[in-house]
């Protein structure tokens, strides 16, 4: 995956409420059990550092909207 790629991803996700990324995170997670165990050497291992920064990414701000979304409600209550 190109470094361009995961970006484009990782700008849509931040886009997404958090129950939507942890969808996205557990269709990841499916289709990592579905992957062969091989490896496909330095083009594989590049794939999974995207896959890993994109998914801490995307966790990171889906954190960040929950907390933001919970100070709202405290403010309307």
């Amino acid at each position: 995956m190109a470094r361009t790629q995961a970006r484009e991803i990782l700008e849509a996700l931040s886009t997404l409420p958090p129950e939507k990324v942890a969808e996205v995170y557990d269709f990841h997670l499916f289709e990592g059990a579905l992957r062969p165990t091989h490896s496909r050497g330095r083009e594989r291992c590049l794939e999974q550092e995207d896959l890993h920064d994109l998914m801490q990414a995307s966790l990171a701000h889906a954190s960040q909207v929950d907390m933001l979304e919970k100070k709202r409600a405290r403010r309307l209550h």
